[in-house]
Order: C-alpha cells, then structure tokens, then sequence
C-alpha cells in the first residue's frame, strides 16, 4: 500500500511521507517500552520491593509521557502528510491527464477519472490517515512486545515466534484469497451495471417488438453472475477470516499453555508466567488490528493502481527542447501516407493520403465506419499515427507544441459536450478575454442569441451536465459559436444536420457557412449535397482512399461516390407508402 502510494506522488512528499511512517513505528516502539517497563514494576510490587518500584514507577511515567507526545506529534504530521499525498496525486493525475492524447477520453474513462479524483481520493485519504497508520503502529508494537516476550522468557518468546511466523503466512494467504475475490466481483459488476443501462434504455425496442422475455432471460442470467460472483467474494472473505481468527486463537492457546507448562515446571516463576500471557494477548490484539483493516487496505491498493495505470499512460511527446520553434507557413494541411490502428489487432486508416491548400473545403465521405471521424481526429492530433505523416504549413504537427496547435484548430464534432455552467461560461471557454461586442457577434451568427433571448435566465441559463437541459440542435449551435468566437484558421468540422428538425438544420448550416468563410476547411460530410461546392472531396472506404475529386469530377467517374449519390438522392426521396399497390 504504501509503495503503491509512493509510485504516484513527487519525490519530495514520498519522503516526508516515509519521514512520518518512521516516527509512527517509533511512537509505537515507545510504547512497547512503557510495557516493557512493566515487567521489572510488576516483579517488584509482587515481591514487595518497594524503593525498586517506585524507581520502575517514575521510569514508567516519563516513558508515558513519552509516548503520548511522540504519539499526538506522530497524528499531527501523519493528519499533514496525508494531506500532501491526497494533493500532490490530484496535482499529479490533472498535469498528466492534461498531456494525454485527446483520443484517450471515452466516456467510461471520463467518469472513472471523476470517481478517482474525488470520492477515492477521499478514500484514500482515509485509509492513509488512519488504517495504515494503525497498522504500522500495530507491527512496530507487536515487534517491541515481541522482543519484550523474549528477554522474560526466551522459550515461550520462541514459541510465539513462531506463531507469529503462522499468522503472518495466514494473513497473506487470506488476503490473496479476498483480493482474487474482489477483483472477479468488481469485474462482474462493471459488466451488469452497463447491462442494465443497456436494459433500461432498450425498453421501448424491446417492448414495441415483443421482446421482454428473451431480455428478461438475458437480465436473470446476468444477475445470477452477480450473485455468484459475490457468493464467491464471501467466501473468500469468510474462508480468510476464520482461517486467521482460528489461526490467532491457536497462537494465544500455544503461548498460554508454554507458560503454564514453565510455570508449573519451575522454569519461570508465576508473576513471569502471567506476564508473558498478557504480553502474547497484546500480540494477538496487534495482529488482529493488522486483519480487521486488510480489506480497506486491498480498496485501496486497487484504486491507487488504477490511478497508477492512469499516470503510467504515455503522454502524447512535445518538440525536444532547442527544436524548431517557427510557426507553420500557412494552413494548408497535408496528409501524407498514413496509417493508424487503436490496436495492433485492426487497422483503422491505411496508407491515406491527400492536401487540402489554404483557405479550400476538403470533405471527407463515406459509408459509415470508414474511419472518416478518425482521420479528422489525427489532423488534431487526438491520437500520433503509426506511420506517414500530417503536416500544417509544411511542418509536422508532431513538431508544433500541443498548445500552439489547439490554438490555431476550432473543432466542432457530433458529440458536443457542454461543461455544467451557464451558455455564457460555455461559449467563452473558447477565447475568455473576448469583449461583450465579440460574444454577441458569435451568438448571432450562430444563432444562439435566439436561445438566449427565449430563456429567462438568458446568459446565465445553466445548461446542466454535458447540455443535458438543452436540445440537440442548441447544442449544436452554442458548439458553433464557440467555435466563432476562437475564429481559429483551420476548421475540423463534422456536419450532422440529418438528425435535426428544419428550422435547426438551416440555422447550423448558415452557421456553418459562417464558421468556414476564408479557412481551411475539412469536413466530414454524412449528406452529401452539403459538400457540392467542396474544393476537394475524398471518398473513404475501409480506411483507405476510394477516390479523390470534385463533386461534378467523381460523378463523371461513376466510381463509389457516384453510387453514394444515387443511393442518397433515391433515399431522399422516398416517402411512405412508396412503391406500394393498392
């Protein structure tokens, strides 16, 4: 646990924080002290020696005195220290999230690293502060008492040597077993949680083509994974938890009856016989500490690794230091013979390659799933592609700094996502130093005044989480103006009016006009009379080039773009009852 704690904060607070660990074990070892000293007390008073008990008494009171100051300052700083991990790892976990690749960010990461930057950082916080801190304290004690046992009686301290040797293989052996546990039940549930979010959203489906039953059958089964999943997780809990309780009462009987057999041989006297009995029962009270927090500490230890995996994803290289640091020449984009996969396993885009001058519309085109979205998110450089090139201006996007690159880039893609704040905060995160006049420019081109305007709060409307208060099409459109409102040269622009009513479509695409006067425009087109007047237009399919050409050249062609026009002109027309005999 605490290795792991220290693989993902700064060097400086992973030693301050061993720094307090130390000064935990040493109070502990103060402690051990103070009933080490009781030994001789107890011999004295028992054997009425009292000017030696009052000596051992005064020793035993500056040793508590000891103690409990070392104890509070080992709180205090241990309360400070883990106060400094919990900050460093957020600061940490927010600097590397922020270099990583913009591909990285799906939706289930973007809700794990919520979870981990706020409830499990607070878990871990916690943990830190009290159940590791309570175990150290425990080891160091049951060390000192250890040591104790033995000076008073070398054979019983033998015996619970060994003993403690037991335990501490049971312990590893009942935690192994809940940590295989836990894992298979995490991943069971992780599964049914999105099954049932799958089963929720698919009701009305299910319901209008009679399907219930079978969904049914597939929910039940699921469930019953769930249950024996967690059947298996409480057995493993239980199996380890009796096998180490059974294990401690096995060690005290062991020492209990070793002194009671020296006791009663003459090898040690009665007082020496009952003190190793206490001695191993505060034994048995720190091992029992060390297994009472084992399953918080594996907790944990999971999360710390998932921040672990988080930290150790490869962040997406910056120019060398001394490189090249001149701006692009123009913004003129270059794809030059790529390929790129998210895995070994598939290729997305392969050998692509086309230019798309400064200030022309190049559209992108294609059947769907063939990799259209993805090459305009390598322009961005959302992901390095694995071989071939892009440049901007003739210079590698590789080797233009990330910030330089976002600078000169406004990205304006179907899955808009609106921060959890009012439209004025949402439209300004794109140029906040823009003046009132700049905002109302962008607002009216975009339409969004329009919104504004029918709001009551207007501006300060919150849109709520991800725009969940607002429709589609608004959504859309405060996207396009923050996209104005950037007024960035080069345009990645992913045109999807299909799926709006009439009064949105028109409004997004005069936006959108709006948006790509005198730019570098690429654009994936999913209707294509959109792209009619487009400079160039590239036909994607299955990751590769098709061909290549204007609008009225590939029609001339009758390649694959012109087959994709027929089928789109003919679905465009179609209407209900088409085709039908009476």
């Amino acid at each position: 646990m605490i290795a792991l704690a220290g693989g993902v904060v700064t060097e400086p607070v992973r030693q301050r924080m061993r720094r307090c660990y130390w000064l935990v074990a040493a109070s502990a070892l103060v402690e051990g002290a103070c009933f080490a000293v009781l030994v001789p007390l107890l011999d004295t008073l028992i054997g009425d020696r009292f000017p030696q008990a009052w000596w051992w008494a005064a020793t035993l009171g500056v040793l508590l005195v000891l103690a409990v100051g070392s104890h509070r300052a080992a709180t205090a700083r241990q309360r400070a220290v883990t106060s400094e991990i919990v900050a460093s790892l957020q600061h940490r976990l927010a600097e590397h999230v922020v270099a990583l690749p913009l591909g990285w960010f799906s939706p289930a990461r973007a809700a794990a690293l919520t979870r981990l930057t706020n409830e499990a950082t607070r878990m871990l916080a916690a943990t830190l502060n009290g159940v590791v801190a309570v175990n150290i304290r425990a080891a160091a004690l049951a060390g000192a008492v250890w040591v104790v046992l033995l000076v008073v009686d070398p054979v019983t301290g033998a015996v619970a040597a060994i003993g403690l040797a037991i335990l501490v293989v049971l312990y590893f052996a009942a935690a192994r077993l809940l940590r295989g546990a836990t894992a298979a039940g995490n991943s069971t549930t992780e599964q049914i949680n999105a099954e049932l979010v799958e089963f929720a959203q698919l009701q009305s489906v299910l319901r209008a083509y009679g399907q219930t039953a079978q969904a049914d059958s597939e929910m039940t089964g699921a469930l019953e994974r769930v249950r024996a999943a967690s059947a298996a997780y409480f057995r493993g809990a239980v199996t380890g938890s009796v096998v180490f309780q059974t294990g401690t009462a096995l060690f005290l009987s062991a020492v209990l009856l070793t002194a009671l057999y020296r006791a009663e041989s003459g090898a040690v006297s009665a007082v020496v016989a009952t003190i190793a009995i206490v001695l191993a029962a505060l034994l048995v009270d720190s091992m029992a500490a060390l297994g009472r927090t084992g399953s918080v500490i594996w907790a944990a230890e999971r999360t710390l690794a998932e921040i672990g995996d988080i930290v150790a994803t490869p962040v997406l290289p910056e120019p060398a230091a001394g490189s090249d640091t001149s701006a692009p020449a123009d913004t003129s984009i270059v794809v030059e013979d790529i390929t790129f996969g998210y895995d070994a396993e598939r290729t997305i885009i392969d050998g692509v390659g086309f230019a798309v001058p400064q200030g022309t519309v190049c559209a992108i085109v294609g059947p769907s799933g063939s990799g259209k979205t993805t090459l305009a998110r390598l322009v961005a450089r959302f992901w390095d592609v694995d071989a071939g090139s892009i440049t901007l201006g003739g210079k590698d996007i590789r080797a233009i700094d990330s910030t330089e690159l976002m600078a000169a880039v406004s990205m304006v893609f179907q899955d808009v996502y609106l921060f959890d704040g009012t439209i004025r905060e949402n439209v300004l995160i794109a140029r906040p130093d823009a003046t009132e006049a700049q905002l109302a420019a962008a607002a009216a081109r975009a339409r969004v005044d329009e919104i504004v305007d029918r709001l009551p709060e207007g501006w300060d409307t919150t849109v709520g989480e991800g725009g969940a208060a607002l429709s589609g099409g608004e959504r859309q459109r405060i996207s396009l103006a923050r996209a104005l409102l950037k007024d960035a040269p080069v345009v990645l622009l992913d045109e999807a009016t299909s799926a709006l009513d009439a009064e949105n479509e028109a409004t997004i695409r005069a936006a959108t006009t709006a948006l790509t006067e005198g730019r570098t425009v690429l654009v994936i087109a999913h209707r294509l009379d959109t792209v009619r007047a487009a400079d160039r237009i590239v036909f994607l399919e299955h990751g590769r080039v098709a061909e290549t050409g204007t609008h009225d050249e590939l029609l001339a062609a009758g390649g694959r773009y012109a087959d994709f026009w027929t089928e789109q002109e003919r679905a465009q027309h179609w209407k209900i009852g088409a085709g039908t005999t009476a």
